[in-house]
């Protein structure tokens, strides 16, 4: 058994009316109470919404909390997992991408030159998982708009976002304040230019960090809801 149109519509209505808003939350929820729905077959699923269903999570607050909480356990999941992805990296089979990666930064740099291969890396390893993302971000946006979804965006293109900005972030700050401040930039520019194996090192990891997000674009973070 499946809900009717008219129940479908009222549900999606009150998980709208207490702001649920990302893909995540909002399908657990509509899980969830569809499946005490199909149950307990009411005679007015208002009623059964409001004197049921939003006492079990302990009231709007409560629905609030949990949905709160979820987001910050799967922030802190798609974290742990983008860390774990990266290390895994150093393991077998995958350590062979981490082998590749040197021989062709090293390769790259004695033909190239350094500046070549940073830049080649910066692009490869940052900018790249960054126009995938955002290009995974529109499609998901115009996908629920035309599937006439009730949600346009989801906790982990949130997280997500941040996971591939943060590199920009962090070149902005050591680039523009750090370097300049305390060392300067032509100085550091000949150190890394007489330090093969410090940009060697940046650039695969600039690689394998680009790796990790594109890997972490095709994961999925679901909880299982409890009531009080």
């Amino acid at each position: 058994m499946s809900l009717t149109t008219a129940q479908h519509d009222i549900l999606v209505k009150y998980l709208k009316d207490v702001e649920i808003k990302h893909q995540e939350p909002f399908e657990e929820f509509y899980d969830h109470i569809a499946t005490a729905i199909e149950n307990d077959k009411p005679e007015d699923v208002n009623t059964f919404l409001r004197e049921v269903i939003q006492p079990s999570f302990g009231g709007v607050k409560g629905i609030k909390k949990i949905v709160l909480n979820q987001r910050k356990a799967r922030t802190r999941m798609i974290w742990e997992k983008a860390i774990g992805v990266f290390f895994s990296f150093f393991g077998w089979p995958a350590i062979g991408i981490v082998m590749v990666s040197f021989i062709l930064v090293q390769t790259s740099q004695n033909t190239l030159g350094s500046k070549f291969t940073l830049i080649a890396s910066l692009i490869l390893g940052l900018l790249l998982p960054l126009i995938v993302f955002a290009y995974g971000s529109i499609s998901f946006y115009i996908d629920c708009k035309r599937s006439n979804k009730n949600y346009r965006n989801s906790d982990l293109n949130s997280s997500l976002m941040v996971l591939v900005h943060l590199p920009f972030t962090i070149l902005n700050i050591v680039g523009n304040l750090i370097i300049p401040m305390i060392i300067g930039r032509e100085i550091f520019k000949i150190f890394i230019l007489e330090n093969i194996w410090l940009s060697t090192f940046f650039c695969a990891f600039t690689l394998l960090y680009g790796f990790t997000c594109l890997k972490l674009m095709k994961e999925q973070f679901i909880f299982k809801l409890e009531v009080i």
